[in-house]
């Protein structure tokens, strides 16, 4: 059995990054955020990174 994946604070990358809610986030802000010294930003750069490998529905 498998839980789904709970994301915490959506939209929470978006702000932190200063693009629009329901825009793609560009792979180069994700990069640039993984090697932030802000480690909840690290975080959620990471997440958004695995995620990007997820069948979505």
């Amino acid at each position: 059995m498998s839980y789904p994946i709970v994301i915490k604070h959506p939209g929470a990358l978006h702000r932190e990054l200063h693009i629009k809610p329901g825009h793609h986030i560009p792979a180069k802000a994700i990069e640039k955020a993984l090697h932030s010294s802000n480690p909840t930003l690290r975080k959620r750069a990471q997440f958004a990174e695995n995620a990007r490998h997820w069948h979505h529905k």
